[in-house]
């Protein structure tokens, strides 16, 4: 699963870097400890390219009442393109949700170490997004897709985000992308993956400094 990561670069840059032809968002400040329930950000593809900010934890369009809905933070690969809650979402609202790095706890005897794992490349998270109208507005909300662990992570976790290289970003935001192109990106990530145990204070959401990312 993914349930913490890390944005750290901040909108103008990567805007500058990706060529997006219109930020959607203000400026907000380096994340170091993002949770699910908080604004992400997030590149989408609608009319133009685009950065967003979108809410961490979907809620389907057929959602009228929140109250009685639990926003989904991840969704599994396997199911994506079959399960009610996500499949249209899959099909026509694919977006990358911008990270530098996530967290994953190993279990280590009667203790759970966190861990901080990123890789030597740009990327982002698979994600898939929905807008629910709530209340006369719009709600707009993500989840990120999750694999199968590759062989570097799974001495920590068995399952892991899909990881997406800046160089194919736009097959991935891109509805009309074929599935077949689509069934190879949602493969687990094939590449290294660097990771070091961090301090445990990543362990309180509420935590959201620099040294959450720091070797311990």
């Amino acid at each position: 699963m993914c349930g913490r990561f890390a944005q750290i670069e901040p909108v103008d840059s990567i805007a500058q870097r990706l060529g997006i032809d219109e930020v959607l968002m203000d400026t907000i400040a380096p994340r170091y400890n993002i949770s699910p329930g908080e604004n992400v950000v997030a590149l989408v593809h609608t009319m133009k390219k685009s950065l967003v900010q979108l809410r961490w934890g979907l809620i389907p369009y057929w959602v009228r009442d929140i109250s009685r809905a639990k926003p989904l933070i991840n969704a599994r690969v396997e199911t994506v393109a079959v399960k009610p809650s996500f499949k249209k979402a899959f099909f026509n609202n694919r977006c990358i949700i911008l990270a530098c790095g996530f967290y994953e706890w190993k279990k280590e005897g009667s203790k759970k170490i966190p861990y901080y794992i990123t890789i030597d490349d740009f990327f982002g998270f698979g994600g898939i997004f929905d807008t629910a109208i709530v209340g006369g507005k719009e709600l707009r909300t993500c989840a990120i897709l999750t694999t199968e662990a590759n062989d570097a992570m799974r001495v920590i976790h068995n399952r892991m985000p899909l990881i997406i290289r800046q160089k194919e970003f736009e097959l991935w935001i891109k509805s009309e992308t074929p599935v077949d192109i689509l069934k190879e990106l949602i493969k687990p990530y094939r590449g290294n993956c660097i990771m070091h145990p961090v301090t445990a204070k990543v362990n309180n959401p509420a935590y959201d400094e620099p040294d959450c990312i720091n070797p311990a």
